[in-house]
């Protein structure tokens, strides 16, 4: 079990986290350059958390929008431990926890690789993470680029994600972090489920056609979609965020 610190960030939020460089990266990414930010979202609001890994997002939806219900799935165990633990520091309430990936097809045993270093990069596929090796590597010689990426490889089911959509109602936003897998989970969703869902904000690295695949899948399902450099990535790593809204559900 991967040893786990109470980290305090720059506001005086305070987080359990297996790695606590990578957490105040995502603290900065998210709480200070907003990479979320623009989505209005109505009251009671459905967030779907697509790989909520310790649960920052989560936790940033949640203070900002108390009332809203987040459907988090994450299907490393050791991040779905220390998840469980942020949810219960602050007492979120209308928070489930799904201990599946999401894909296009479902399987009982798929394998990640988990990083115990960079939690928030374990992923389906990582043969993907060279790109992002070499780039850390030849700018931050002082880390060790290699060794942060080592991993182990867990087993977890994957499902698609319209077998765990509620039967009724809107999905007021779709949040996709899965490392590469991208394309999979939005080719998880039922063309029937498609019209209920009004925003999609996807982080998506530009490999072998994976961007212009997502901003197609999105156009096709009605969503208005624009794509922007992911805030404090390396542009060398070729990773975008798109943001997507159904007409007429508009920014703040």
């Amino acid at each position: 079990m991967t040893s786990t610190t109470l980290t305090t960030f720059a506001n005086g939020l305070r987080l359990y986290t297996q790695s606590p460089d990578e957490a105040r990266f995502q603290y900065r990414e998210i709480f200070e350059h907003g990479c979320y930010e623009g989505m209005s979202l109505p009251p009671r609001a459905l967030v779907v958390d697509v790989g909520a890994c310790i649960g920052m997002f989560t936790l940033y939806t949640k203070l900002r929008h108390p009332d809203a219900r987040v459907i988090a799935f994450e299907p490393v165990a050791e991040s779905r431990r220390i998840l469980d633990r942020n949810i219960a520091l602050h007492r979120l309430a209308d928070v489930r926890v799904e201990a599946h990936g999401v894909g296009r097809a479902p399987n009982e045993a798929v394998s990640f690789t988990y990083y115990p270093r960079l939690p928030g990069n374990s992923t389906r596929y990582p043969d993907q993470k060279a790109l992002q090796i070499a780039v850390l590597a030849e700018k931050y010689p002082d880390e060790d680029a290699v060794a942060n990426h080592r991993g182990f490889q867990v087993t977890a089911p994957v499902d698609r994600l319209s077998r765990w959509l509620p039967r009724d109602g809107r999905v007021d936003l779709l949040k996709i972090d899965v490392e590469g897998a991208e394309i999979d989970v939005l080719e998880g969703i039922d063309a029937d489920d498609w019209p209920r869902i009004d925003r999609v904000v996807a982080e998506v690295q530009d490999l072998d056609g994976r961007l212009a695949a997502a901003t197609r899948l999105l156009r096709d399902a009605g969503l208005d979609t624009v794509c922007e450099p992911s805030p404090l990535v390396e542009t060398e790593i070729r990773t975008f965020l798109v943001t997507a809204r159904r007409d007429g559900r508009e920014a703040e």
